[in-house]
């Protein structure tokens, strides 16, 4: 186990830092989530890999619970975004978009699916079908563990938007989505129903994304 998890621990910090410390293309940073998000465990941990994907032995109850918290997750983000929206400097976080990230509102469409379809399942690979495995034997750790990576990554990216406020609030968010995510899988289910979710959380996020970009 412990040799598992420094290798996944070591593959989120390099990530963080092609993220934020190199200069590059979003193509390229892609191209190093996919090395180390899926390329990288498909090598090291084939057993764990091909039982997440395996999507016809999930469980059809967990599905349709994954569809139903998927819509509640939705409205979440939609009334968060109304309800802090005054507290976000959109501006800077669009422009940070286009000066930093290089996405402008051309390329915005191709990004958004990619989001929405491929970066999702990559995370959710790695953070619920990869992270957990390697807690076996101490599922209070694997519960609580992977959350909190899956948090502190995503913030790590956001830094340059939002305030210290908005950030803790968002690793708490982010944290407990983590938690939701790996429960409604269950033990040794694949990572479809958390999939799901995740789909309808950045299909939400990039209806606003859209509107900030496009208004």
């Amino acid at each position: 186990m412990r040799r598992g998890l420094v290798l996944v621990i070591a593959g989120i910090a390099v990530l963080l830092w092609i993220e934020q410390g190199l200069g590059v293309s979003y193509v390229w940073k892609t191209a190093a989530k996919i090395g180390l998000f899926l390329v990288l465990p498909l090598l090291v941990f084939r057993g764990e890999a091909r039982h997440a994907v395996r999507f016809r032995e999930t469980d059809p109850k967990r599905l349709k619970t994954a569809i139903l918290l998927g819509a509640g997750v939705m409205a979440v983000v939609f009334g968060s975004f109304i309800a802090l929206r005054a507290f976000i400097d959109t501006d800077a976080l669009v422009g940070d978009l286009a000066d930093r990230v290089g996405v402008t509102g051309t390329v915005y469409p191709f990004v958004a699916l990619y989001i929405l379809l491929g970066n999702s399942l990559l995370e959710e690979f790695f953070f619920r079908g990869i992270l957990p495995a390697q807690f076996r034997g101490r599922p209070r750790l694997g519960l609580i563990i992977p959350p909190l990576l899956f948090a502190v990554y995503h913030v790590a990216i956001f830094l340059p938007w939002f305030s210290l406020p908005i950030l803790l609030l968002a690793v708490l968010g982010l944290a407990a989505g983590g938690v939701l995510f790996q429960l409604v899988n269950g033990r040794g289910g694949t990572i479809l129903p958390s999939w799901t979710i995740h789909m309808a959380a950045d299909l939400a996020i990039l209806i606003i994304g859209a509107y900030l970009i496009y208004s």
